[in-house]
């Protein structure tokens, strides 16, 4: 995960050993006033080593309020003061201003990034897939509309893009096949700046021969780049079941986690203990994609939730189970989000759907390194599900009149963008164009 803070001029570099804190050459970004190299600070009151000076509270948040909650945490065993930050309001206004200020300097800084639009219009019975481009306003006025690539010029009915995102200008756009074999998926790899797409062959539940009345199903999907072996990757958990329509019982399979390599242009199985129940859907936001990991919500048979994360070069899942203080519980509704770099979840309870609670994850496998971070609302206007995050950070919503807008984190202010999108019918996301051909990447 990339937890780097964006937007510093220099480095701040904070070391801790025992009782003594070395800070050297950190400058603020609004007035430039640097700050002197200080060594030998005491831990307990710190004083500067041979002199009655301090360093005050304002200055020293400032500092830490730039770093990842990672560090941060890590720090916590300096002194008492700093391993309570985030109960401190002056320092979360502070993390606050510069976590919102850090995106938004990152997307501004790039012509590249783009928010894009999923939204399947109603036409008779069918709800035929759009590909918006959103300008820098968020607004549906002088939008750019992409046009899907061939395979769904003639079928454009219950398209996915996998994980919200884009991964080096690629969209992984997955369809559901609507005549003959209703259980098989299509997927296609897509650049739209180059017009270059790929589609997947079958994967091996779908290849096989197999029982007329043996049926699989699709639990969730991920999709991303494998940076060790410069690879693209498409997966998928499988589950195979045969009905006898005889009145006997059904005969359950092993389920099947089927991965694809765009290096080698085929699925493969992997063996892979899944004690969870993943709740995947592109438009329930539960599945998202950040810097060479797929992360889904899931839920154990037992009822409790946790954040289900895959590395895809190792090829491994790790669990991070959800903060006991966060209130989760059956009662609460939540949607996954990657915002600046980081896992977010938005949440809220049905006893209180006008509120919106973002927590963000400091570190994976970390139950405490979850943070309360924004309380969005009471805004009555807004259904409960968001639609995703765009690319200035800001929080997409559908009304409850069906129009879409979104909500700026520092200000609260509500947009409209100006154009209607029925409830599981739209989805949010980031695109960031590359004009690299989807076949060099496997060369």
């Amino acid at each position: 995960m990339n937890m780097a803070v964006a937007g510093e001029a220099d480095a701040i570099t904070i070391i801790a050993d025992k009782s003594q804190i070395t800070t050297v050459n950190a400058t603020t970004d609004s007035d430039d006033d640097k700050v002197s190299s200080i060594s030998q600070m005491d831990s307990d009151d710190d004083k500067v080593s041979g002199n009655n000076k301090y360093i005050h509270d304002d200055l020293s948040f400032y500092i830490l309020s730039k770093l990842p909650i990672k560090s941060l945490k890590r720090f916590g065993c300096v002194r008492k003061s700093w391993s309570i930050l985030f109960e401190n309001p002056n320092f979360m206004t502070m993390f606050r201003k510069h976590f919102i200020i850090s995106s938004n300097n990152d997307d501004d800084a790039d012509d590249s990034g783009h928010t894009f639009l999923l939204i399947h219009h109603p036409e008779m019975d069918l709800y035929r897939a759009q590909l918006h481009l959103l300008p820098r306003d968020q607004s549906f006025k002088n939008t750019l509309k992409l046009n899907l690539p061939p395979p769904f010029h003639d079928d454009d009915v219950n398209i996915n893009i996998l994980c919200s995102t884009s991964v080096n200008g690629i969209f992984c756009l997955n369809q559901y096949y609507r005549g003959g074999d209703a259980n098989k998926v299509r997927f296609v790899l897509w650049n739209p700046a180059t017009n270059e797409f790929v589609v997947l062959p079958p994967s091996p539940d779908e290849s096989e021969p197999r029982p007329p009345d043996l049926s699989s199903y699709h639990s969730f999907h991920g999709f991303g780049y494998d940076k060790v072996r410069d690879d693209i990757k498409v997966f998928q958990y499988v589950t195979l079941d045969y009905y006898d329509y005889n009145n006997c019982p059904p005969i359950t399979f092993d389920p099947m986690f089927v991965i694809y390599s765009l290096r080698t242009n085929s699925w493969r199985i992997i063996d892979i203990d899944m004690p969870y129940w993943l709740c995947s859907n592109a438009y329930q936001g539960f599945e998202v994609y950040s810097d060479g990991m797929c992360h889904w919500v899931a839920k154990h048979h037992t009822g409790e939730k946790c954040l289900l994360s895959f590395d895809l070069s190792e090829e491994v899942f790790f669990i991070t189970p959800m903060d006991e203080n966060s209130d989760f519980s059956h009662s609460t509704r939540y949607h996954l989000v990657v915002l600046n770099g980081s896992i977010a979840l938005i949440s809220n309870h049905v006893s209180a759907d006008t509120i919106f609670q973002i927590s963000i994850l400091g570190e994976l496998r970390v139950r405490e390194s979850w943070i309360k971070l924004f309380i969005i609302g009471p805004i009555p206007s807004f259904d409960w599900r968001p639609i995703g995050v765009g690319k200035e950070g800001y929080i997409f919503f559908r009304k409850k009149d069906d129009e879409l807008a979104w909500v700026d984190l520092s200000t609260q202010i509500v947009e409209e963008i100006g154009v209607k999108g029925e409830e599981m019918n739209c989805n949010i996301g980031t695109y960031k164009e590359s004009l690299l051909p989807i076949e060099g990447l496997n060369n």
